[in-house]
């Protein structure tokens, strides 16, 4: 029922551990942009979101975010929360090593944060935008709130977000109609932003451009630390386990093959008691 999507995303594991391998730098610009365009996605989120009513703020903030997948998507780039589900399904399909998979997913995260730095760097020599002007209350009051959340709120959040982003992805693996992969983007990603979850990519700009701001003493770097390290544990687990190990247990081929071996253990246990 699956195995079509689960290979074509076990193929996608298998060529980023190739090109990555081949190609390095190659593999770390695509990364890079991916950092970029995800926080292009925070941009808008905390530009309309500062002077959104409080009673829609979060349901329009999750509404433009989506953007950020779409563009991934769309523009092709190497995204760390996609990655947690490529190089999974790679592994259990035999296509790829544990090794290959632990660099790329250490290569990707360090490009998406170098691409996400980069454009921070770049919206504070512009002038900060609405985030470190008129919207800098706002943007400072829940950078604040990530940096000093819980350790196992973090790692939570940090599952039940990449969990949907990377059902999103999964569901646009199994249409070829980008109309409706416009779609399947949106919901998911609506959902994990209007809820709070966390997704590290984009706390990486969100990080990085209130650290290089006029910034409260309640943002620190020690804070950025302890965010990025329980929420990427959590996004691991929300793309690996809750959709790539899901997923490829469901995988017809796991049945029939296990039917075989069922039957034959069957038979000698029958032939066992018979003695």
């Amino acid at each position: 029922m699956y195995s079509d999507t689960i290979d074509k995303f076990a193929d996608n594991g298998m060529h980023k551990a190739e090109t990555l391998r081949r190609r390095p730098l190659a593999f770390l610009v695509g990364s890079a942009l991916a950092g970029a365009y995800i926080g292009f996605g925070d941009i808008i989120l905390f530009t309309v979101g500062a002077h959104a009513d409080p009673a829609w703020a979060h349901l329009v903030m999750g509404s433009v975010f989506a953007a950020a997948l779409t563009i991934v998507i769309f523009a092709g780039s190497e995204l760390f929360t996609g990655m947690t589900m490529y190089m999974p399904l790679a592994v259990m399909r035999g296509s790829s090593t544990v090794t290959s998979l632990l660099l790329v997913w250490i290569v990707c995260w360090i490009g998406n944060l170098v691409g996400a730095a980069v454009l921070a760097l770049l919206l504070h020599l512009a002038g900060g935008g609405v985030l470190l002007t008129d919207g800098s209350t706002t943007f400072y009051a829940i950078v604040t709130a990530k940096m000093n959340a819980p350790s196992l709120a973090l790692f939570a959040r940090g599952i039940l977000c990449n969990w949907l982003v990377c059902l999103a992805i999964w569901m646009c693996g199994r249409t070829e109609n980008d109309t409706a992969k416009v779609f399947l983007i949106f919901w998911p990603i609506m959902i994990f932003v209007a809820s709070g979850f966390e997704h590290c990519v984009a706390n990486m700009f969100a990080f990085t451009m209130a650290l290089f701001g006029p910034h409260p003493d309640t943002i620190t770097w020690y804070g950025a630390f302890h965010n990025l390290l329980w929420v990427t544990l959590g996004n691991v687990v929300g793309g690996g386990v809750f959709v790539a190990f899901a997923y490829w247990t469901q995988d017809s081929r796991l049945v029939r093959s296990a039917a075989p071996a069922a039957k034959a253990a069957s038979s000698v246990g029958a032939r066992g008691s018979s003695h």
